[in-house]
């Protein structure tokens, strides 16, 4: 699907704009740990907001509206960039959560509706790893050629965004989700057939009613579950990231921690694809991997003192987040045959907010009792999926 792989480059220059803006405003206005706190915050909430409003658009299949609608968001957090202040940069920033929480939904409903659902799997590597090579990119690219000003960005941005709606497959309607839907209903009710009618069932019926519910179950999580674990191993992440410019300001430049941001998503990207999904059962995979990202987030923040290894940090965060994040949709959309994906967002987002308000808080009580929290939050993900 060509469509998907140049849509997913769009993407990810579009959302290269979240670490910009947020390192830039961190490092260009006074701020403090609580401001840039809230500031990741009010975005996580004018995500979760706009994904919920438009989450029926979205099943509608109105993908190219939700472009149109992303694109005056776009426009309108330019306008705000013309005079940033405190202010201004929050709504900048907010739009631009707005911009791409539309564009998001935009992707996923077209690409779940134009692939087969043995390739939803591969389709979300695919569409995660591109986007990722793409926003690193333009994160060097910002850092090395210096002459690059935060208008010709956004003007890009926009340009890119009028280009993706013209691509962009339309949905006439939405079949393959609802195929999948019922093939799985038709699938499990044919494993109760076979249950019920066995030899077992009616010589112990007790014992076969226990082996019929627990057919499976040490494997499957609850889709509450997963949008719990979602929560917290995101807000680890925003927990420590949200308060990293203020961390590292003293000693680190804004170019330096792009181009460590930059880094991180390529190589992350490339990693990805080239290990790809392991086959390995996904509820431990995504156990193991929680746990890896908490006890790196923690105990490799000691060890950052420059531009390498804090590049390495969070290439390895970003990696493992990534992993996380993509073994987690799948087990989502598999759970839910791909409807109602806006819900997986918002409580990603919500993870977000929490990490970030409690991150700016904690901050203030000392570096010890902040990572102490940390550990907390991340092992909460480990055991919601045990």
């Amino acid at each position: 699907m060509i469509w998907l792989a140049i849509v997913s480059i769009i993407y990810g220059v579009i959302a290269s704009l979240d670490p910009i803006l947020f390192i830039f405003i961190g490092y260009t206005l006074d701020v403090s740990g609580v401001y840039l706190g809230l500031l990741s915050a009010f975005w996580s909430i004018a995500y979760i907001v706009t994904s919920r409003i438009f989450n029926g658009f979205a099943d509608e299949g109105n993908n190219k509206l939700l472009l149109l609608f992303a694109l005056i968001s776009l426009s309108i957090s330019y306008i705000f960039l013309r005079s940033i202040n405190h202010i201004t940069a929050m709504l900048l920033y907010v739009m631009h959560a707005v911009a791409l929480a539309l564009m998001n939904l935009a992707i996923s409903v077209t690409m779940l509706e134009n692939s087969d659902s043995d390739s939803w799997s591969r389709a979300s590597v695919i569409q995660r790893s591109l986007s990722s090579v793409s926003r690193g990119f333009i994160l060097l690219l910002l850092a090395m050629w210096r002459e690059i000003s935060m208008g010709y960005l956004f003007g890009l941005s926009i340009l890119l965004n009028i280009f993706s709606i013209l691509i962009l497959p339309s949905i006439s309607w939405s079949f393959e989700r609802r195929f999948y839907r019922l093939n799985r209903n038709i699938n499990e009710i044919g494993m109760y057939i076979r249950a019920s009618s066995s030899v077992l069932f009616l010589d112990k019926p007790s014992i076969a009613y226990h082996i019929y519910t627990t057919w499976g179950k040490e494997n499957k999580v609850s889709i509450y579950r997963i949008l719990i674990a979602i929560t917290m191993a995101t807000a680890i992440g925003d927990y420590i990231f949200a308060v990293l410019p203020i961390i590292l300001k003293s000693y680190m430049s804004i170019y330096s921690l792009w181009i460590a941001y930059g880094i991180a998503s390529i190589f992350s990207a490339f990693i990805t694809i080239a290990v790809g999904m392991p086959s390995i059962n996904r509820k431990i995979f995504a156990i193991a991997m929680a746990a890896a990202r908490t006890c790196l987030l923690v105990f490799g923040l000691t060890f950052v003192n420059g531009s390498l290894t804090l590049a390495t940090y969070i290439v390895l965060s970003s990696l493992l987040y990534m992993f996380i994040d993509i073994t987690l949709y799948n087990m989502f959309i598999e759970n839910s045959a791909g409807f109602s994906t806006a819900n997986y967002f918002i409580f990603r987002e919500i993870g977000s907010i929490i990490g970030s308000l409690i991150g700016g808080v904690a901050l203030g009580f000392g570096i010890y009792p902040f990572l102490v929290a940390a550990l907390i939050i991340g092992f909460t993900a480990v055991a919601t999926l045990i």
